[in-house]
């Protein structure tokens, strides 16, 4: 029991807990309450029926997936910097979509977005298999950059993290987005619908470019922010109670400006490239 004594197994149990009681709030609220976010009547894509099962399969295998990253983790960075990354994920990953999609639905922006079709469990707008995707894959980046560059700064492997992410999506996003196709209903139009006109906005596989500068900047900032706080030499100097405090602080500020980085490169290119559809689909 000495492990719930310490700093860092309150800090674990805590974040579990508050976790769970978010994503259980939010999906009451997303499937129950649907009026107050006005979450659109689209459904699919599901491929099992009856469709619970559809989205259980997906959350269980989701997790199971992200047990088995938190299973490396543990074994090569620890226990504690491993939940951070883990629980920082989510909430970083989560918090970014959930404002492009509100504020696209609510008029905050001069466009709109777009929003998820599919889900069992949700962290507010956005469902949790997504969020935990977001994790297995900054994991994943962030690792690979370290091994084949260990000699380079943190921020190094943040900006090669986010390359390698993007370069994922190219081949993800339009795969997923026409799923549709394999749905059982017909009013579904895939995984996620975009609700930008590809004719009116820049876009490459008939997709809003906002949402590959997203995937760079969402895994960036990110790897950036956990790297800046939970290097080894930092940290030891921190402590481990002031980092993670401190990285927790910081997840709300770089998610909001990485938000109007976006904004601001999108709207610039748009200037230019609005209506330019790259090898349209």
């Amino acid at each position: 029991m000495r492990f719930l004594r310490d700093f860092e197994g309150k800090f674990i149990v805590s974040s579990s807990a508050i976790m769970v009681l978010f994503v259980a709030s939010t999906t009451i609220l997303h499937h129950l309450f649907p009026e107050v976010l006005q979450v659109p009547n689209i459904r699919g894509p599901f491929t099992i029926n009856p469709v619970w099962l559809d989205l259980a399969y997906i959350d269980s295998l989701t997790i199971i997936l992200s047990l088995a990253i938190i299973y490396h983790g543990i074994k090569t960075h620890g226990m504690f910097k491993t939940i951070c990354f883990f629980y920082g994920s989510i909430v970083f990953s989560g918090l970014e979509e959930c404002m492009w999609i509100l504020a696209g639905r609510f008029d905050v922006l001069p466009f709109e977005t777009y929003f998820f079709t599919r889900g069992g469990l949700w962290f507010f707008e956005i469902p949790l298999s997504v969020c935990l995707v977001w994790f297995i894959i900054a994991w994943c980046c962030v690792y690979v950059a370290e091994i084949v560059f260990p000699n380079k700064s943190y921020a190094f492997h943040a900006f090669l993290a986010g390359v390698f992410a993007v370069s994922l999506d190219l081949f993800i996003d339009p795969m997923m987005v026409n799923l549709g196709v394999t749905s059982m209903f017909t009013d579904s139009e895939g995984m996620w619908v975009w609700l930008s006109d590809p004719n009116e906005v820049f876009a490459i596989f008939s997709i809003p470019f906002f949402n590959f500068l997203g995937w760079f900047f969402i895994i960036f900032g990110f790897s950036l922010l956990f790297g800046y706080f939970f290097e080894e030499v930092p940290l030891r100097r921190r402590g481990y109670k002031k980092s993670s405090l401190l990285f927790i602080l910081g997840i709300p500020l770089v998610t909001i400006t990485i938000f109007f980085i976006i904004f601001l490169i999108n709207y610039i290119i748009q200037t230019f490239l609005g209506g330019v559809n790259l090898i349209p689909i």
